[in-house]
């Protein structure tokens, strides 16, 4: 498989299990031995989507923080195949966007809100043991050989320079050296048509993340003016149900006034008759 030959879905699925896992532990991916190969297509192609997503210019950051020799036309495949081997641990020097893509192609959670002093600690706390031993025992022997050599000066880091590009020609004679002619010029035209379809879709999906956020704004508006409308015809039935309330207590005082029996004025006491001599004496009177 070529370096510069970008692998598309149907071509993954025809590939055998063996060609799958190195392709897939070239790409950075961390794969154990007998993957089924249905996992297989699925890790490579979930890599091959957060390639797309990546911003190219942050796997340059990263390759030139580590001094890995690639140049600046490089693939994304190409500049994940060579960050997959970078064991480095300092991250002094790498931008926050070479940091956050650092982080991803790791399998870590990074967002750019994040500061830098979380995705570094997050990404020393997912360093393997073997590989931190494996790096502390060779930055002892560095520390060592150099207080041995103590008396040298130390040679000062050059600037960073990409490999030197290749002119189209010398990469067409490349490509049918190595697979023919009618496979070189097959394989350059692949090449343009792969670039100008990874052009497109970028376009395309700048196209949509813009109707999304169009379509989240619209909803957001909507969403507002329905809760201010619902919070409006509360507050306008709450006023109502007052107003009514109060008409009711009114009401019922004016009635429960208006009902109240009247008390009737009091009658003078009948005068007692004077008694009668014949009815009192009992022999009567002759």
């Amino acid at each position: 498989m070529a370096d510069d030959e970008t692998q598309t879905p149907r071509a993954l699925s025809e590939l055998p299990a063996d060609e799958l896992l190195r392709y897939g532990r070239e790409l950075g991916l961390r794969l154990p031995d007998g993957t089924p190969p249905g996992e297989l297509l699925r890790a490579i192609r979930q890599r091959q989507e957060l390639l797309l997503e990546l911003d190219r210019q942050a796997l340059l950051d990263i390759c030139v923080w580590a001094r890995e020799p690639v140049r600046q036309s490089a693939s994304k495949e190409q500049l994940a195949k060579v960050i997959s081997g970078i064991t480095c641990m300092r991250f002094e020097g790498l931008s926050h966007a070479g940091l956050v893509a650092l982080a991803r192609l790791r399998g870590l959670p990074a967002d750019s809100d994040e500061p830098d002093e979380t995705i570094i600690r997050r990404l020393r706390s997912a360093e393997p043991l073997w590989q931190k031993l494996r790096r502390k025992r060779r930055a002892w022997i560095g520390s060592l050989i150099s207080k041995v050599v103590a008396g040298e000066p130390a040679r000062p880091m050059g600037e960073y320079r990409f490999l030197p590009e290749e002119d189209g020609a010398a990469q067409l004679r490349r490509q049918i050296e190595e697979a023919g002619v009618v496979g070189g010029i097959a394989r350059r035209i692949k090449g343009v048509a792969d670039d100008y379809v990874r052009q497109k879709l970028d376009e395309i999906e700048g196209r949509i993340d813009r109707k999304l956020d169009e379509i989240d704004r619209r909803l957001s508006e909507w969403r507002d003016r329905e809760i201010a409308n619902r919070l409006r015809i509360i507050k306008i039935t709450l006023v109502a149900s007052i107003i009514v309330a109060a008409l009711s207590l009114g009401y019922s005082v004016l009635r429960s006034k208006l009902t109240e029996p009247r008390q009737a004025p009091a009658l003078p006491a009948p005068a007692k008759a004077a008694p009668d001599p014949a009815a009192a004496d009992p022999r009567g009177g002759n």
